[in-house]
This record gives C-alpha cells, sequence and structure tokens, in this order.
C-alpha cells in the first residue's frame, strides 16, 4: 500500500475514533426529540414534606432535569423515608430512579431494595411511590423477607415502612434454614 493510501486510511480511523468519542457513555441518549436533559448534577438531594415535616429524602449519584415532562432521573439512587414524628422507617435503594416535579410521585428501577428500621427487606425490579397516598406499588415479582421468613409472588402495595404489605398473586411463603439474622 503506497503512503498516501496508507495516509487516508489512517485518517479514516482517526476520524471513526473521534466520532466515537463523541458518542461516549457520559453524553445523554435522547429517548424522543426534545428530550435530552436541561440540566446534569452529580450527587443532589431533595427533601419533600408533609405538613411541615420531612417525608422523604432522595439522593442520587447523576441527576438530571427534564422539561417536558417535568421530572427529575437519577443514577444510583437512594430515598430516605420517614413517618409524622419525623422518625426514621425505611431506605430505598435502585440503579435508577425518577420523580415527577409535578406529583413528587418517584419510580425506582434496578435492583431495588426497600429495608425498614426493623430490618425487613422487599426486593424487586421496580416500584412506583405515590406521594399524596403514601403508598408504594409494583406489578413485578417481589421477595419479601424479615429474619429467616421469605414471602415471594408477584404485585405489592404496602407503606414506606413496610407495616402493612400486601403481595397480590402466586404467593409462596417459606423459612430459609439457618441462623435467624442470616
Amino acid at each position: 500500500m503506497g503512503f498516501r493510501l496508507r495516509l487516508i486510511a489512517w485518517a479514516s480511523v482517526l476520524l471513526l475514533a473521534a466520532s466515537c468519542a463523541e458518542k461516549g457513555v457520559d453524553q445523554p441518549v435522547a429517548k424522543e426529540e426534545g428530550s435530552l436533559p436541561t440540566q446534569e448534577t452529580r450527587v443532589r438531594k431533595w427533601v419533600e414534606y408533609r405538613g411541615g415535616k420531612r417525608s422523604w429524602e432522595f439522593k442520587g449519584e447523576i441527576v438530571r432535569y427534564y422539561e417536558e415532562p417535568e421530572r427529575v432521573e437519577s443514577d444510583g439512587v437512594a430515598v430516605d423515608f420517614y413517618d409524622e414524628e419525623e422518625q426514621f422507617l425505611s431506605t430505598l435503594t435502585a440503579e435508577r430512579g425518577s420523580i415527577d416535579r409535578k406529583t413528587s410521585d418517584m419510580e425506582a428501577r434496578g435492583s431495588v431494595v426497600l429495608t425498614n428500621r426493623e430490618g425487613a427487606r422487599l426486593e424487586t425490579d421496580w416500584i412506583r411511590y405515590e406521594n399524596e397516598s403514601d403508598r408504594i406499588y409494583t406489578d413485578a415479582f417481589v421477595t419479601l423477607s424479615e429474619g429467616r421468613k421469605r414471602i415471594t409472588g408477584y404485585g405489592l402495595r404496602t407503606d414506606p415502612g413496610l407495616e402493612n404489605a400486601e403481595i397480590l398473586r402466586d404467593v409462596v411463603a417459606f423459612t430459609v434454614e439457618g441462623p435467624e439474622n442470616e
């Protein structure tokens, strides 16, 4: 191959590499026309109040703000829920989450875990929190565990403290052998 042909081939490789670098993983991907975030920040916290008292705190590692519809999306989500006396109830963690900025409803997706102050634990792929009713629900597969007790099934309705949890269908309850705190 002649020098000129090698130079053209090398230039093509550099252009392709530059083009790929511009589309790197750090760039937000538009889901539809006009859906790019208007702002992106790192490690952000929101506090929601009900009747002047803290109801929940949302923390996200990488937070993106959108205007239409008004929402916030985040990677690396942690939400702490509080009761009417502002006492800690539970913590929710997930790979991704979003907040509707008008209603303060939240959705969490990817390795969702909700653990209450007594150690009860909910695991699922996604959940939705309705701020006005202070309720959590999902139609996905769920596992509820406390000590050695496990309950699995599909669909769930509960409060953030997991006090009144109801699994909706295909419910299976069992006990795991081993120490109580496994």
